[in-house]
This record gives C-alpha cells, structure tokens and sequence, in this order.
C-alpha cells in the first residue's frame, strides 16, 4: 500500500524548514545571529546518502542513485532558503521527492514503518516551531493548520502500518 507522500514529505521538510528557518532568526534584523539548534539524529539520517552494495542488482543500484540525488537537491534547496534565494515551495517539492525515493528503497513493511516514524518525528518539530513563532505574533494561522493536518496524517498512515 501507498502512502500519501506528499504529506509525508511536507512533514519531513517541516523539520528541514524549521532548523533552516532558525538558523536565520534575527540576522535580518541587526540582531546576534540565533544560535543553531541541535539537528535531531534522525533528520540527519534522512539527508544521508545511501551507498551501493556488493550485489545490488540494476534497479537496486539506480532506486540508491536517484535517493542520493533526491537528497542533495534537498540539501541544496535549504541552502538557498536559508540564504534567501529561493521560496519555501521549491524546498518541499525537493522533500517530497526525497521522500518518495526513500519510501522506494526498500518496500518491507518494517522500513515504510520506520520512515514514517522518521516523518512523524519531523511533523511534531514543525508544529511546535510554528505555534512557537504564532505565540510570539508573527507565522502563518494556515501554516501552522498544515502542519498539524501533515502530523495527523502521518499518525494515521503509521496506526494503518502497523496494523499491517
């Protein structure tokens, strides 16, 4: 079974867009630059390549190929967010691209679990970030509902899979 992927990706950028957007807190304003906040290990995990290995066949080596690619235009898409020259909506089409390649890797029931515990991870961050930055009067009321609606979603896609 499929899930929806792109609330899974919009979950998981939440958790790249939130550690993007408070690593430029301030600097816009004159003020001291916001210290980096700690990256949860299992964003990290998302962003790492994965390597080929020892009897791979073709289309295990090409799904490895296009995941690693998938990443590094995640990873570039942040960078020129948090820069400032490109719009948050080129940063979640990258994630949901890199979700959807990360879902393929490996299609056991086991590993689609595990991503959507990684999503889900991801989802909560972006939340708690959001109502954050409404509680101290600025962000988004519709941003924030996306959010919440993303980490719905990936609970009731993890409940579905673990049903499974």
């Amino acid at each position: 079974m499929r899930y929806p992927r792109v609330i899974t990706a919009l979950a998981v950028m939440g958790g790249f867009l939130t550690w993007a957007a408070n690593c430029s807190v301030g600097t816009s304003q004159g003020k001291q630059p916001a210290v980096l906040p700690e990256i949860s290990p299992k964003i990290l995990a998302f962003l790492k390549p994965v390597e080929p290995a020892a009897g791979d066949t073709e289309l295990q080596k090409k799904l490895k190929e296009r995941h690693n690619a998938a990443v590094k235009l995640l990873e570039e898409r942040i960078n020129e967010y948090k820069k400032g020259i490109r719009d948050v909506s080129a940063v979640f089409e990258a994630g949901r691209l890199a979700a959807d390649a990360k879902l393929e890797l490996d299609p056991s029931p086991q590993a689609r679990i595990a991503v959507l515990e990684q999503t889900l991870d991801a989802a909560k961050v972006l939340e708690a970030s959001l109502q954050q930055q409404l509680d101290k009067g600025f962000g988004s009321k519709g941003d924030l509902q996306r959010a919440r609606l993303a980490r719905l979603n990936v609970e009731v896609d993890l409940i579905k899979a673990k049903q499974k």
